[in-house]
């Protein structure tokens, strides 16, 4: 398991884009409508429109795993409270999802695991 991303709910994406790559110096990966990806290294942050900015939960730390379906069954029997089941949450040009299933740890922190599986 490694901290894959960092996820900062935001309520303009183009100018918090704007910011995160023209004054904090990070680089843009790629974007669609709702979500910006950025280069901070060996993890990367991850821009998501906010629909509920009253929520709590505005930043989430992201895991990926290598066996998304195993990690998750192994870490339900272990008691963790995941919130969601599985589900694909994007796909890529190679024929794959990226499955995801998010939880929060005692204190209301916000985490999800992730892993890349073949579509089918």
């Amino acid at each position: 398991m490694r901290l894959a991303r960092v996820i900062i709910r935001v309520t303009d994406l183009p100018t918090s884009i704007r910011f995160w790559t023209e004054e904090v110096g990070l680089g843009l990966l790629w974007s669609t409508g709702e979500f910006a990806f950025l280069d901070a290294g060996p993890t990367q942050l991850m821009l998501n429109v906010a629909h509920d900015a009253t929520s709590d939960a505005l930043t989430e730390l992201v895991f990926e795993v290598d066996d998304v379906r195993a990690t998750f069954e192994e870490m339900k029997a272990l008691g963790v409270p995941f919130e969601v089941e599985l589900r694909p949450v994007t796909s890529d040009e190679n024929g794959r999802d990226l499955l995801a299933a998010h939880f929060s740890d005692p204190d209301g922190n916000l985490a999800s695991i992730t892993g890349w599986v073949t579509q089918g």
